[in-house]
């Protein structure tokens, strides 16, 4: 147990000398994304998407609630066999709606993905341009610091003002 620990040390030690020696910077890569005017043009499309699975949900539940209301006001006057193949057609009704709801969270998920790919396609280029500019070595996203903290106290500058200025053309 002494020698992991000591070994963990040991490179904590090394990498933190490397990190000396190189000129190192952080970013915060989502207030770069966010400041993006692509990124509100996409989020509008994703929100409009989103509202189309959202009405198809509410109408399928909506017809499947008044399915329902009509099985339960007409139970007494219904045979056992119609009773069971109205309570079969509402189970079946919110299958359809679960998967419709899987579809939508799978489409939406996608097409979010589908969406950043450029933006943070010319996010890394222009933290590739500010760090050229600037002369840092290494650049890292603000999550990864404050999951490594140790990193902070190296001394690292915050390039995201840069950045931003950058992919706004300034």
């Amino acid at each position: 147990m002494k020698k992991i620990l000591f070994a963990l040390w040991s490179l904590m030690m090394f990498s933190s000398v490397a990190m000396a020696q190189q000129k190192v910077a952080f970013i915060n890569e989502d207030s770069v994304i966010t400041s993006m005017a692509e990124f509100k043009t996409q989020q509008k499309i994703i929100e409009s998407y989103a509202k189309q699975f959202q009405t198809q949900i509410e109408m399928k539940q909506r017809t499947m609630q008044e399915k329902y209301q009509a099985l339960m006001q007409g139970q007494q006057t219904m045979s056992p066999q119609q009773l069971e193949e109205g309570q079969k057609e509402l189970q079946e009704m919110q299958l359809e709606v679960q998967e419709l709801q899987q579809r939508a969270q799978q489409g939406i998920q996608k097409k979010q993905q589908d969406a950043m790919e450029p933006l943070m396609k010319k996010l890394q280029e222009q933290v590739k341009v500010v760090a050229e500019a600037e002369g840092y070595d290494i650049v890292i996203a603000s999550g990864v610091v404050n999951r490594i903290g140790f990193l902070i106290n190296s001394g690292g500058d915050d390039i995201t003002p840069k950045v931003i200025a950058k992919v706004k053309g300034q």
